[in-house]
């Protein structure tokens, strides 16, 4: 069913339907989109639980290494102790020299741990700052989404509620034409995937930004019947301000 001729009376309801149909679309789609504010806000917050995780990783690695600095040094101290019995019951020159290199080498390893530790102390309290810092942004974000969640909540059901209320109207509207027309307006719906009937701008159809031809926009300005435009086949529409 390609062309059909309306009535006046069935043009008005169709386009009053592809109205309704219209905010049918818009609010569907903003249902749809509901879920992705959630989703940026949830991934924000993961990205920074993620982080926090790194910096448990880091930190236990670190208190790893900060205990097995701290058992050679133990180790090291030990050594020193029985530097000097070696040193007290040394029989001969090389007993001595080497009693005192293994003073000097605990000595040096206490040294080298301890510095180490003093770095590895430093970059815990960083990381512990860090850490407290990322989980009061994650815990500011999991306030934002259950606030998000709850405004989500409440514009679902409005936007759910108009959903119904534009499916009564379409539904009453849709009982007042004739199926013929009704098949007709859902078949270019379908075609066109949207808009079946355009308005002209400025001699211009705004469904395909196409010219329209001279005598056909003055079959329209003169309320001959329907006009299609001849480059998309949508219906064109005259509108108050749009005639010259």
């Amino acid at each position: 069913m390609l062309m059909l001729e309306l009535s006046k009376e069935d043009l008005e309801k169709l386009v009053k339907l592809q109205e309704i149909d219209s905010k049918i679309i818009k609010l569907e789609l903003k249902l749809k989109e509901l879920p992705e504010e959630i989703k940026r806000f949830e991934e924000i917050a993961q990205t920074r639980r993620n982080k926090i995780a790194r910096i448990d990783e880091r930190i236990e690695e670190l208190s790893q290494r900060r205990k097995e600095l701290e058992r050679i040094i133990n180790e090291s101290y030990k050594k020193i102790e029985e530097s000097k019995k070696k040193k007290a019951q040394a029989k001969n020159l090389e007993d001595y020299k080497e009693a005192i290199k293994l003073k000097a080498e605990a000595e040096k390893s206490i040294i080298k741990a301890t510095k180490e530790i003093e770095q590895i102390l430093k970059e815990l309290n960083q990381l512990f700052r860090e850490r407290e810092k990322m989980e009061s942004s994650v815990a500011e974000f999991e306030k934002k989404i259950a606030r998000k969640e709850e405004e989500i909540q409440k514009t679902k059901k409005m936007l759910e509620r108009k959903l119904r209320e534009l499916g009564g109207l379409r539904e009453q509207l849709v009982s007042e034409i004739s199926p013929e027309v009704v098949e007709f307006y859902e078949e270019k719906k379908y075609e066109f995937g949207g808009n079946v009937f355009v308005p002209v701008y400025n001699k211009t159809c705004s469904g395909c930004s196409m010219q329209v031809p001279s005598a056909q926009y003055t079959k329209l300005l003169r309320g001959e019947g329907l006009v299609y435009c001849p480059n998309c086949g949508r219906i064109l529409l005259i509108e108050d301000g749009n005639r010259g």
